[in-house]
């Protein structure tokens, strides 16, 4: 039998593992994740096709697959050395459990190598669910270093900031939503107010349109917009009374906006009200969190986000270089080419998004802090012809690097200022 690439004589399986003395082959399987069912593949160490199926996302179907697992492996004198998987959502995640719980060791395979293994065996574009479980499992035969780690392992209250992410997305786009009815009907209401502000919200679903605001009188506009600290003063009530009668808005007869911003205006200070409490609820679990402390210590860099980096990133042991954790949650360009050249053709989606997204808000915060390091970043990056956007990315993979140093060190943020050969402030690269 020939030896196998990248597998080395003592990984090899011994009499302690139940085979007797004789050299036992591998079973590679390969697992494409779905909401109801999975498509399995197991091959041998030579690439040939064992035994192929699907299994329902349920009980019964995990014991199924074990079962047959387990027939595959004693009637050909083989053992199931590795277990692949992509991290689809969290489909693959109970399955994942169980196959470990029993023992057989799983490793959850980033994208971009799934699509490097159909390059190579020159699969087209046309994908199916069994082709792809069938690439899964020829992963250590054709990409032995894959089974280096097990995966990559966040913490418990990722969950947590995943959610506040997706809160924040909501609210964006229920904002999105009443500005574009106030278009229609109110739309010189934003010229006066911030949607978002609670007095503003206060306004919308108690009058929504000028009609409703022409009728209630600047006595009435002016206690309710003083409900809260009581900042506003009669000649508001007056410019906002002054401006509903003016307005150029269209008429709303059957009252069909008014119904619709006064929903959304609630909509939205409710979903306000959860995201300063689950804001709340992850400072609290993260208040102890060391890095967290540090890296929030750095000026433009909120605890709350402080607290999705780390808990994305988990142990930072499973990074081995700053450049890792830089592709793992930073945008890098999705690079094409041909006839020797390469270019970008945007922003490739292969990386952890909730990270990426994270540091890139944070990335945009540091500037706007006017943060001395991260600020000549960008700026470095702006006298180069780059867009704010590319500016931005670059802040990030630089707020990536110190990220880096300051969870693997256990120590503070220390200003790097960017320099040139010459010593001084520079445009060189981060």
């Amino acid at each position: 039998m020939g030896k196998v690439i990248g597998v080395c004589d003592a990984d090899r399986f011994s009499p302690a593992d139940g085979y007797g003395q004789e050299t036992i082959l591998m079973l590679w399987i390969g697992i494409d994740t779905h909401l109801k069912t999975h498509e399995v593949e197991i091959q041998n160490e030579n690439g040939k096709r064992m035994w192929k199926g699907r299994i329902n996302n349920d009980r019964d179907g995990f014991e199924s697959l074990l079962k047959k697992i387990r027939t595959v492996e004693s009637s050909n004198s083989q053992k199931v050395t590795g277990i692949f998987m992509n991290p689809t959502g969290n489909y693959h995640m109970p399955v994942k459990h169980f196959l470990e719980s029993n023992s057989f060791p799983v490793y959850v395979i980033d994208a971009r190598r799934t699509e490097h293994l159909r390059i190579i065996q020159n699969l087209g574009k046309e994908k199916s669910d069994p082709e792809d479980a069938a690439v899964l499992a020829s992963t250590a035969r054709l990409d032995p270093s894959a089974m280096v780690s097990r995966g990559h392992e966040r913490m418990p209250e990722s969950g947590l900031t995943r959610m506040l992410e997706h809160l924040k997305m909501s609210a964006t786009t229920i904002t999105n939503i009443i500005a574009s009815d106030l278009a229609a009907v109110f739309p010189e209401y934003t010229d006066i107010f911030d949607i978002e502000a609670k007095t503003s919200l206060k306004i919308l679903e108690r009058y929504a349109t000028p009609v409703n605001i022409r009728n209630a009188g600047e006595d009435e506009l002016f206690a309710l917009m003083n409900t809260g600290k009581g900042h506003y003063s009669m000649d508001d009530a007056r410019n906002l009374m002054h401006v509903a009668e003016t307005s150029i808005g269209i008429p709303d007869p059957g009252d069909v906006y008014a119904y619709r911003i006064r929903m959304n205006a609630l909509r939205l200070r409710e979903e306000k009200d959860r995201i300063r409490q689950l804001e709340a609820e992850i400072n609290s679990r993260m208040s102890e969190n060391t890095d967290v402390k540090n890296i929030s210590d750095i000026h433009g860099v909120s605890a709350t986000s402080a607290a999705a980096i780390v808990s994305e990133i988990g142990d930072i042991k499973q990074f081995d270089s700053a450049v890792r954790i830089q592709a793992y949650g930073g945008k890098t360009p999705d690079m094409t080419g041909s006839g020797g050249k390469s270019w970008a053709k945007g922003t490739s989606k292969i990386r952890n998004p909730h990270l990426s997204n994270s540091v890139y808000e944070c990335a945009v915060s540091l500037v706007l802090h006017k943060n001395p390091e991260f600020l000549a970043v960008y700026q470095r990056e702006i006298d180069k012809k780059k867009k704010p956007t590319q500016a931005y990315i670059v802040v990030g993979k630089r707020l990536l690097y110190h990220i880096y140093s300051i969870m693997k060190n256990r120590k503070p943020y220390r200003e790097r200022m960017p320099r040139g050969r010459d010593g001084n402030n520079s445009t060189g690269t981060v």
